[in-house]
Order: C-alpha cells, then structure tokens, then sequence
C-alpha cells in the first residue's frame, strides 16, 4: 500500500457554505414575511386605530390651546388632520395623515368618506369638520360615519362616532 494515495469522500458543508445559505434565507425572509404580515391585518383596522388617537390628540389640543380644535377629513377622502376651530383648512403640525403613506401605507389608493350630521357641515371647501373639541375637551353632539374603502370601491371598514365620543364603533 505504499505509493497510493486515498481520498476521502467529502462530506457535509463547510462553515462558509452553511453561512451563506443563512444569510440568503435571512434576507429572503425580511423582505417576504412582512408582505404576508400586512396582508394578513385587515385594512381598516390600523386606520381606526390611527382615527381614535388622533381624537384624543384632538381633545388634548384644545384642553392645552385654550381653543376650539376640529377634526377635518379631505372631501375627496385621501386624508384627515387636526385644526384649529377658526382655520379648520390648515392642519395643526404633525397631523395630517395621508392614506397610503407612513403608518397607513396599506391603505394606498383606499378612500376615507366620513358624513356628519351637524349643520353647516357641507364639504364645498374641500373638506369635512367631522369632531369638535372646545376649550375644555368637550366633544360636539354631531354624530359622524366614516366609511373605508378599499382600491376596488368595496368597504374595508366603517364605523360610527356617537355625539360626545372619540371611540369609533362598528358600523353595519
């Protein structure tokens, strides 16, 4: 036996292999396992979510200005803010929420139509008051109904807002 030479078999993978086959998997798995996530969570309810804290964000201005704050919605339904009472068409700083973009991007090309039945309430300018808050956060007695709809027109939520209320509940 002398002169020969044997071979071993080769056998398993080695450390380098074994690590870039983790890391393509990782990186496979960020970029999938939050699409499923997101289309797992219904559409709505990040928006209500984001509707009732913005509410009580609302409710707290006024206690804080000393002055009438309003909730507005887009008339066209891409968007809501917060306003002043005497300039509802210019959004207080750092409320305006625009469907499909930041923390509501799920909700692109969705639409947000919110009717109220308060008077004097029309959208000729635009938009819609759909909540008032006075000096010491008392909310008005104008019931609202925000309807969600999806990119394909159908309802992906809709909710009622009682007179005096900042919780959304369950429309039918």
């Amino acid at each position: 036996m002398t002169g020969r030479r044997t071979t071993a078999r080769r056998r398993g993978f080695s450390l380098i292999e074994l690590l870039v086959v983790v890391g393509v998997i990782g990186i496979f798995a960020g970029l999938v396992i939050p699409g499923f996530a997101d289309a797992s969570r219904p559409l709505g309810e990040p928006i209500r979510q984001t509707l009732e804290a913005d509410l009580r964000r609302a409710r707290t201005e006024a206690m804080v200005r000393s002055e009438p704050v309003v909730a507005v919605a887009d008339a066209k339904g891409g968007a809501w803010w917060l306003g002043l009472a005497r300039t509802p068409e210019t959004p207080l700083d750092g409320t305006r929420r625009q469907l499909g973009s930041g923390g509501l991007s799920a909700a692109k090309r969705a639409c947000l139509l919110v009717t109220t039945d308060a008077v004097g309430n029309e959208d000729d300018a635009g938009f819609v008051v759909f909540a008032r808050f006075d000096t010491l956060g008392s909310r008005d007695e104008s019931t609202a109904t925000l309807e969600l709809r999806d990119e394909d027109g159908r309802a992906a939520g809709r909710w009622t807002m009682p007179s005096g209320r900042t919780r959304l509940t369950a429309a039918r």
